[in-house]
């Protein structure tokens, strides 16, 4: 992970320890604000008493981000796996007030999200048809529904609910009822008297001096002013915009921005009824909900006008923090210049200008999780009253159970590990906060692209590659050629991939080395099923102790001289899978090296029936049947280049090579198959064309239909799962469990009928015809070139039968008539 350094000043300071008092503790919190305190308030839930919050002042101190936040309390995301963390909070604190006594005053009128022209509506309609809300069920005291949920509201709808509103601008809304808005301050407080309560330390005004890790005792060393030393199994930096500061104490350092926030008490020039719902406009990205009498007024600048401290970043941030900054409301002229045309009630009102500074990341999640050896951050938020409810339990279940409790890569604290630099960091966090409430527009180009591009990025961008985005990695998505639409793209790409052959760039998929004499123990140990082999390529799951699906993995062993695997993941997963892996290492005390070898591990496959004579034109090496059988890998050369060859078909059901080489090689390389190919027709393809393929022969992926929300045998990949060798691995006593079970939903193949070919995005809701009960929802679609219209994987209730006529919601306000397959369109080629 991160190398710790020791300056002679520290060692200095710690020497200065060894006489002095030394309390131990599971966990030592730096940071008092709404993510710090709800961290301690939740580990004293899970009945852990000795946690220390240190915090540098006071809590709710007007220096820090939570005395200035707005209290939005919005249960409305784009990404639905967050969506969990953000109902609970809702529920949370409804009841937090009478459970500490402090009052944070949680209003709930709702949160209501305007739409003034087509695109806007049009992703809102989207955003309903993808919106899972559970009713509960009538009759049963014990069945409970989900906390909040979001309607699409006609212009009608929205003129009765807000009469102030300017309605002739108005197209609809987005209405999210159950969430609202909350002191704060209060809350802050309340997490920390529940903390309180249950036997957690707050220290005030207090500093760490330094932050040391102990190899011998694996501890955290965390010297205070007064010369006494905490040690403490768990260490948590949730500094906030101090966090980086932090860090720096143990040689480490955040991937954060330091950016100013501005924002405004005013005063309405005429009185607005009682228990309006907070309003936001995506499109001037202004926030306001009422405060007594008054209203709370903030915003989001345009990208030219976003001020970022960099030398608060640099240099350290003064003691100070929001209380030094200078209120500067012209910023958000354009942002309150619309909001008086929306709601003139704001024209010649009072303003009372604030400012403040809040800590953010690149894009836009917090960074929530282990960083390094029991070093924990919880820092970076954005919307931090909001998620701070449920990603303070979700982050002190991971601490105590020592896994995460549910799928949420997008807040992996490690995910801009080694390769974001600062440049990048800046460019692309002052393009997110200009842009916090654009949910459609996600292709986003600043700080594009970094160095995580494959040796081939320039000849496929030259050949009218489209990118996508993954983690860092440029990743071809499909090939424009004479201007075509995607659909004719992919209809082209698939037609000559299936029928002759083609190539594609796969360098951006995750690659982890595991070698060294217990290299075999620890996969062993690791992953649930059999391990590979020499030369034999594998497929395997990483499970939790709780039996649920950490990682799932394609596994080669190509070595002879020494034990080497190596192990491909997926990018956002990277840095997750190779925690899991050293904690395990540790845990055994095995003799391996773990660590990535994405950046200069490069590759390339060739799919398609014609790939075997394209490669056996290559090669003086054996690549028939006989002597490359399917699941298997092979070193050769290729023209200049060494590859280790992998031939499986899991992933494409065509007959596919997969060739892995060094970077460097990844032009001339390219440069030989291509010139071989023509004259087998090889085309390049991009990742449309892969899914199309992989959902027509069944292919489950991880982040869509594999996830640590579920188990193997509810995805139905109980074969993975070795319960018959007697061997031991993570996960198994809970594994066993989960055979036996009978559960209440299951994945299926769908095929549907939508207008224009629409390809669901995913997460779309599932009926049957003619009710209205929610059954099933979409993990994952592509188009169907084989059968002309989109196909797709989803979740339904065990009740639905295959002979059941279904529809889907397809987020243009309609629905349409879906059918379930049943079974995979085309077996694997072998």
């Amino acid at each position: 992970m991160i190398r710790l350094r020791q300056s002679p000043a520290l060692r200095s300071a710690i020497a200065q320890t060894r006489c002095s008092s030394t309390q131990n503790a599971f966990a030592v919190i730096v940071g008092g604000g709404m993510a710090g305190s709800s961290c301690a308030y939740h580990l004293t839930q899970r009945n852990i008493k000795d946690v220390v919050l240190l915090e540098k002042e006071h809590v709710a101190s007007p220096t820090a981000t939570s005395f200035h936040s707005p209290g939005l309390v919005s249960a409305a995301h784009p990404a639905h796996r967050y969506k969990p963390i953000l109902a609970y909070s809702c529920d949370l604190y409804a009841r937090l007030e009478k459970e500490t006594g402090e009052a944070i005053n949680f209003n709930r009128p709702g949160t209501l999200r305007l739409a003034t022209n087509a695109t806007r509506l049009a992703e809102f309609k989207k955003y309903t048809a993808r919106d899972y809300y559970k009713e509960p069920k009538p009759g049963d005291p014990n069945a409970k529904g989900d906390v909040c949920k979001t309607t699409l509201l006609s212009p009608d709808q929205v003129r009765e609910m807000v009469p102030h509103l300017n309605q002739k601008e108005i197209l609809g809304g987005l209405y999210t009822s159950n969430d609202g808005f909350v002191n704060s301050k209060g809350l802050n407080k309340a997490f920390v008297n529940g903390a309180k309560s249950r036997g957690a330390s707050v220290v005030n005004q207090t500093i760490p001096n330094f932050i040391r890790y102990d190899k011998s005792t694996g501890e955290w060393l965390v010297g205070l002013g007064d010369g006494s030393l905490i040690k403490t199994r768990n260490l948590i930096n949730a500094g906030g915009i101090w966090a980086n500061d932090i860090a720096r104490l143990s040689g480490h350092s955040i991937p954060m921005i330091i950016v100013e926030h501005q924002y405004a008490v005013i005063k309405p020039t005429e009185h607005l009824k009682e228990g309006l719902p907070a309003i936001i406009d995506h499109d001037s990205t202004f926030y306001v909900r009422q405060s007594g009498d008054e209203l709370l007024f903030g915003g989001f600048e345009m990208i030219d006008r976003v001020k970022i401290r960099e030398d608060w970043y640099r240099n350290g941030v003064p003691k100070d923090g929001s209380s030094s900054i200078t209120p500067d409301f012209s910023r958000l002229s354009r942002a309150y210049e619309r909001a008086k045309e929306l709601l003139p009630a704001l024209t010649d009102a009072k303003v009372d200008a604030r400012a403040a500074v809040f800590s953010m990341t690149p894009d836009g999640y917090p960074l929530v999780g282990p960083f390094d050896k029991n070093y924990w951050v919880s820092t970076g938020f954005l919307d931090g009253v909001s998620s701070a409810g449920g990603l303070g339990k979700y982050l002190a279940d991971w601490i105590v159970d020592g896994e995460p409790p549910a799928e949420l890569f997008d807040t992996d604290a490690s995910r801009y590990d080694g390769w974001a630099d600062r440049k990048f960091i800046v460019d692309k966090g002052v393009e997110t906060y200009s842009m916090f409430y654009n949910w459609s527009y996600t292709d986003r180009l600043a700080g594009r692209p970094t160095d995580r591009i494959s040796g081939v990025y320039g000849l496929l961008k030259k050949q009218g590659a489209q990118f996508g985005y993954r983690n860092g990695w440029e990743v071809a998505q499909h090939f424009n050629i004479d201007d075509e639409d995607v659909l004719s793209t992919l209809e082209r790409e698939y037609q000559m991939v299936t029928n002759r052959c083609g190539v594609i760039d796969m360098s951006w998929k995750g690659k982890i080395e595991v070698k060294g004499p217990d290299a075999q123990e620890l996969l062993e140990y690791a992953v649930c099923g059999e391990v590979p082999a020499l030369g034999r390529i594998g497929s395997g799951l990483m499970l939790t102790r709780a039996g649920r699906i950490l990682a799932p993995l394609k596994m080669f062993h190509h070595d002879s001289v020494r034990s080497q695997f190596i192990l491909l993941t997926e990018p956002e997963r990277e840095s997750r899978d190779l925690y899991w892996l050293k904690r395990a290492a540790a845990e055994k005390q095995f003799k391996v090296q773990v660590h990535s070898v994405s950046e200069y591990l490069a590759s390339l496959a060739l799919v398609g029936p014609k790939s075997r004579e394209l490669l056996q034109s290559l090669t003086k090496s054996d690549v028939s049947d006989e002597g490359f059988p399917q699941r298997s890998t092979k070193l050769m050369r290729l023209g200049a280049a060494a590859v280790v060859c992998a031939r499986s078909s899991t992933s494409t059901g065509q007959l596919s090579y997969e060739l892995f080489h060094n970077r460097a090689d990844s032009k001339k390389l390219y440069e030989a198959i291509t010139a071989a190919g023509g004259p087998l027709g090889i085309v390049n393809f991009g990742q449309t064309t892969m899914n199309s393929m992989r959902l027509e022969h069944g292919f489950k992926i991880w982040g869509r239909e594999l996830t640590l929300d579920t188990n193997p045998f509810e995805c139905g990949l109980g074969a993975l799962v070795d319960l018959k060798s007697g061997k031991d691995f993570i996960g198994k006593a809970s594994t066993i469990e989960h055979a036996k079970e009978t559960f209440t939903r299951r994945l299926a193949l769908i095929t549907m009928d939508t207008p224009d070919s629409v390809v669901p995005a995913g997460n779309e809701v599932l009926r049957r015809e003619g009710e209205e009960e929610r059954i099933g929802q979409v993990t994952s679609a592509g188009y169907s070139a084989r059968l002309q219209k989109p196909i797709a994987f989803a979740w339904l209730d065990s009740s639905v039968k295959d002979t059941d006529a279904l529809n889907i919601d397809v987020g243009r306000g309609e629905r349409v008539r879906a059918t379930v397959l049943t079974e995979a369109l085309l077996k694997p080629i072998n």
